[in-house]
């Protein structure tokens, strides 16, 4: 959860980047690492997902 809530605070600073420097790269990354740090979570929800239904 820790790196899902660290994804989502990489976006936020991305956005603040984009808006200070007037591009769009900051924003770009953030989303890519946020997407990066979601899969652990997504992952752990699956195989949570998968052992109720066996």
């Amino acid at each position: 959860m820790r790196l899902y809530l660290l994804g989502h605070a990489l976006i936020l600073l991305g956005a603040w980047l984009m808006d200070v420097t007037s591009s769009m790269i900051p924003m770009a990354l953030a989303a890519s690492a946020a997407l990066m740090l979601t899969l652990p979570l997504l992952r752990q929800l699956g195989a949570r997902f998968v052992g109720k239904r066996k």
